[in-house]
């Protein structure tokens, strides 16, 4: 069994995010979907942490639209490498913030009780996400309950790589 440490991973998932085509992404979306329309955590929840895309994510916006009961939080990173989730029903309110990514505006209301989270990942090993490094979902979820969906393309699913005491599990990755 070969580990690799994180920086190796993502420098692999770097790489391998070149060769995606956007039907892949396409399909992989299609995939996630089709899970999350049966899977009960995420249909019994009411509020639900979501994602802007970037680097070739996979894009699950369409989901505001397809649970318009549902009311959907993406996160605002802040200071200290610390996360807020605050709620969103229009995409076009959405402001460029750290690292270009697109968030909610400061003024929104910070919601602390969110039901489930669908959380992207560079790559995954095992339940464990991978991120881009520093470290805001980790401590995140240090501090709140949820269930954790990992987000992932196949291709950089379920990598063997060496995972420290500071990274938390999520409770299902697709």
């Amino acid at each position: 069994m070969i580990f690799v440490d994180k920086t190796q991973a993502r420098r692999l998932a770097k790489d391998l995010k070149k060769v995606i085509t956007s039907a892949d992404i396409l399909n992989r979306q299609k995939e996630i979907l089709t899970f999350l329309m049966t899977y009960e955590p995420f249909l019994k929840a009411e509020k639900v942490g979501l994602y802007h895309p970037i680097e070739n994510e996979v894009n699950l916006l369409i989901l505001m639209h397809l649970y318009p009961d549902k009311t959907f939080y993406f996160p605002r990173t802040e200071k200290d490498h610390q996360l807020t989730f605050r709620a969103v029903s229009d995409l076009s309110k959405l402001v460029k913030g750290k690292f270009g990514l697109k968030e909610p505006d400061k003024n929104t209301p910070v919601e602390e009780n969110i039901d489930c989270y669908l959380v992207p990942c560079v790559a995954t090993s095992g339940l464990y996400r991978i991120g881009h490094g520093a470290g805001f979902y980790d401590n995140y979820f240090q501090d709140h309950q949820g269930h954790k969906i990992g987000i992932v393309h196949q291709l950089l699913k379920d990598l063997n790589v060496e995972m420290n005491e500071f990274d938390i599990p999520m409770d299902v990755i697709i």
